[in-house]
């Protein structure tokens, strides 16, 4: 595991660098008349408001900081944002957690725990979330369970993206990106007034950089971007009191997948000494393909007491996601993955607002179908598999000797190598299959076979005998590094429908009271369907073997034949076959869910600038199918999951609007979370179990328009997670992890906070300067489920940016860097590696710098 000895970087904030971003800033403020904070427009509550008029804790950035960030995606500001954390290395197989609430599901069996929209319109796989933030109206991010208003798959908040509608005037802008490891992007837009009552807008992105490190092992690069996307959109106007808007996006990905590297010292000594941070050596050729198409048409009427909207759409997806799981390109440790995916979902909403003096209100219904089809192929060599069967035995050999998993790992591997190297390759998988033979009944059948008598069980034989037995056969397959591959195919027809309704009436002239419910029904059809069509070549190298009594004592002597292999049928690990002798599951699944999930609020406006409010509100995900569900004792289905959390905010526009101060606090109840984990006997594989949790923390967020020309913010965010109760898989079936109760929950850091300084100057030549600096620390985290003591370091961030834009506003150009101290950092630990004793880790970027420039015609 990486840690601050390592690398002699202490990873904690500092508080040298806090003083000298106070300075800095006390230095540029001066004396010049303080500005006011421009107001932001959100639409959380399904109408147009005043970010400090909704009593919600929500963080909204705009487009024009999102471009002063240098933010280019959904990960990209999860790292600015309290109590959000989207620490994903692959865009196709996003993690979005806010509030410690997430589901880190892979496949298609369950659904997201944080809802993404991007106009209004929800995007059911995480598969096609992760957009380019290009010529964006801004992004919300809405925090704690979103039921009533958003619907199901809200339990941990919401995040819409808005996109920009076309606009009433003839605009070209061209942005153009270049930056080191080959960094080129460029943006175009083009807006047109097509007549009084017509507007288009046509976007088109594209963004390349190469691979930060070399592939020590040659053939392929990883870390590497390439993406393209364009939106269309038409705005049509044809009454003053009726808006059609047409918006259509296209989007192509081809690039390498995440870098992901080995973190078992004695697997990197293997490598040639490469490290997290260093050169990689892989020998799965990571890919990242997506091509995907989206279209919406919304209808928005105006009538004399009310609003009607109309929202239809459609969009699909076909992806190609494979990695390297091992982080090596060690043969005797490969372990590669593909996940292909096809989606396509339609859904329409009709929505009625309504308000007079005393009440607004909101009424909606909704239906959404999800069709799609998810292959995951796993790729593995006979060596690995004797990796796994080493590391199993070592983790039973060490079971209570208190000792981390990387140490586990390490120990592994050197007890490989030294099997290796004293001629007992294959010793480990002969054992292995020997137990799960005599487990399955397929070695009394076997015994059958060669006229053993009927009272003597393989049971009653000397194991070790046994196993150097099955060696003949097995020793030069693993030795050969034979090819072992493994896929499972998944297919989903998802169907959601929901009526809701949302009410705030004014109790008073300063108390309002919101009351909101949404009935959701969830029906679920899936398949599975497994084929294993791998064989072992078993053969018996011949001579007695010792028969035991239950003490171990010798009580005779079993006379084993010698057969070569191919005689004896060739099982993988005692599963069924069919009649063409492939091992194969074959399920179809089907069922269905609801709940009525809402929301209580009370606020109350103390002046005109301060508000204060409680809430109570719920959130529901339905339950949904295990993709792999051959492990004896796993229930193929699981249950919803639900949230009720309970909040106190306040939100201030102080000093005549030079400073907004927004603070949240909150706790929740999380029952029947849907926790993905690698477990199962005797070949584990990740499954989603349910467990219960809880989390309490607070947020604060400020904005100070310090001066005419510089603006200040910052935001804090505590959170403590625990689980109460958790459950694993045994060889007796389902019990409950004492050891787990307490732990905090994956990936949610304890503490976190931002800062931020931009200092505009106007020059006499009517052109304008603005620098900017963000700074952000993050506490240390979980990085793995399966071993809450891996952790992943505490880490600190700054991005700085100086910008210039000309007199006539037609020209911008701009300097930045991002990670300025080159900071090495760790996202994370562990995945499917730790399943064959080869756990990776995925590092964030080194640091990166280029330049913008902006031309508007």
């Amino acid at each position: 595991m990486h840690d601050a000895d390592q690398n002699g970087k202490i990873r904690q904030f500092s508080l040298s660098t806090l003083s000298g971003a106070i300075a800095f800033a006390t230095a540029i403020s001066g004396t010049a008349y303080a500005a006011e904070i421009e107001e932001v427009v959100v639409t959380a509550q399904k109408r147009a408001e005043n970010l400090q008029d909704v009593p919600i804790a929500i963080s909204a950035v705009t487009g024009d900081n999102i471009k002063a960030m240098g933010v280019k995606n959904l990960t990209d500001l999860g790292k600015s944002t309290p109590g959000v954390e989207m620490n994903n290395d692959t865009p196709l197989q996003p993690t979005y957690n806010i509030r410690g609430i997430q589901t880190s599901d892979f496949t298609v069996g369950s659904d997201p725990a944080v809802a993404v929209y991007v106009d209004g319109v929800y995007n059911g796989r995480g598969a096609g979330a992760e957009v380019p933030l290009a010529d964006i109206e801004r992004v919300e991010v809405l925090k704690g369970p979103q039921g009533t208003l958003f619907g199901r798959n809200a339990t941990g908040g919401a995040i819409h993206i808005i996109t920009k509608k076309p606009q009433a005037d003839d605009t070209t802008e061209l942005s153009v990106t270049a930056g080191n490891y080959g960094r080129q992007s460029a943006d175009l837009l083009v807006n047109r007034q097509l007549s009084d009552n017509l507007y288009g807008r046509i976007t088109a992105s594209n963004n390349r950089r190469d691979a930060f490190a070399d592939n020590l092992a040659g053939g392929f690069s990883a870390g590497n971007q390439d993406t393209q996307t364009y939106r269309a959109s038409l705005l049509w106007e044809p009454t003053a009191d009726t808006e059609v808007l047409w918006r259509a996006d296209y989007g192509v990905m081809d690039q390498g997948s995440a870098l992901r590297t080995s973190i078992v010292p004695s697997l990197q000594a293997i490598d040639g000494g490469t490290d997290v941070f260093g050169d990689y050596a892989l020998d799965t050729p990571t890919i990242e393909d997506r091509d995907s198409f989206g279209t919406s048409l919304t209808v928005t009427s105006d009538f004399e007491n009310f609003t009607l909207t109309s929202i239809t759409a459609f969009s699909k997806f076909d992806s190609h996601l494979q990695q390297d799981e091992d982080g090596t390109a060690n043969p005797d440790y490969m372990f590669g993955s593909a996940n292909f995916d096809e989606q396509e979902q339609f859904s329409q909403e009709f929505r009625l607002n309504g308000a007079t003096d005393r009440l607004k209100w909101t009424l909606g219904a909704s239906y959404a179908q999800e069709k799609l089809e998810h292959v995951t192929d796993a790729y593995f060599t006979a060596g690995s598999l004797e990796s796994f069967a080493v590391y199993e035995g070592v983790k039973a050999a060490y079971e209570n000797a208190g000792l981390t998993t990387t140490e586990l790992e390490d120990i592994a591997v050197q007890t490989r190598q030294g099997m290796i190297a004293g001629g007992l390759e294959g010793a480990a998988v002969a054992t292995f299959v020997y137990d799960l033979m005599v487990q399955s009944g397929q070695a009394d059948q076997l015994l059958a076979m060669f006229g053993a008598p009927d009272f003597i069980t393989a049971s009653m034989l000397d194991r070790e005998q046994m196993a150097a037995q099955l060696m003949a056969g097995i020793t030069p397959w693993v030795m050969a590094d034979t090819p072992w591959n493994e896929s499972v195919t998944n297919t989903g027809d998802y169907r959601s429908a929901a009526i809701y309704g949302d009410f705030t009436w004014s109790l008073t002239d300063k108390m309002d009271l919101t009351v909101g419910a949404r009935y959701t029904a969830d029906e679920k059809d899936f398949t599975i369907q497994s084929a294993y069509q791998n064989t072992l070549p078993l053969a018996l190298t011949g001579g007695d073997v010792d028969v035991l009594d239950p003490n171990g004592n010798v009580i005779g002597v079993l006379p084993i034949p010698a057969v070569p292999a191919g005689v004896i049928p060739a099982q993988p690990f005692g599963m069924a076959f069919n009649n063409n002798g492939v091992a194969d599951l074959y399920q179809e699944l089907d069922d269905s869910w609801s709940d009525i999930s809402g929301r209580i609020v009370l606020d109350y406006r103390w002046n005109d600038d301060v508000m204060t409010y409680v809430s109570l509100s719920e959130g529901f995900k339905a339950g949904g199918f295990n993709s792999f569900s051959a492990a004896p004792g796993i229930d193929p289905s699981f249950d919803q999951e639900d949230v009720t959390n309970f909040e106190v905010g306040l939100k201030s526009s102080l000093f005549d609007n030079r400073m907004q101060l927004n603070t949240a606090i909150y706790s929740y109840e999380y029952d029947n979370l849907q926790e993905l984990d690698l477990v199962g006997a005797p070949i584990p594989n990740y499954y989603l179990r349910n467990a219960d949790a809880e989390g309490q923390g607070m947020e604060v967020e400020v904005l100070w328009a310090a001066t005419d020309n510089l603006m200040l913010g910052g935001n804090y965010s505590l959170l403590d997670t625990e689980y109460t109760r958790y459950e694993v898989l045994t060889a007796a079936g389902e019990t409950e992890d004492d050891s787990r109760v307490g732990q905090p929950r994956v990936g949610t850091p304890e503490n976190k906070f931002n800062l931020m300084a931009e200092y505009s100057l106007d020059l006499a030549s009517g052109a304008n300067i603005v620098l900017r600096g963000d700074y952000n620390w993050t506490d240390e985290r979980v990085g793995t489920i399966s071993d809450p003591s891996r952790v992943v370091e505490d880490y600190q961030l700054m991005n700085l940016r100086a910008g210039w834009n000309s007199a006539s506003d037609r020209y911008s150009a701009a300097l930045w860097v991002q990670n300025v101290t080159d900071e090495e950092i760790a996202g994370g630990y562990g995945g499917t590696g730790a399943a064959i004793g080869a756990s990776p880790a995925w590092r964030y970027m080194p640091r990166m710098y280029g330049a913008d420039f902006t031309v508007r015609f």
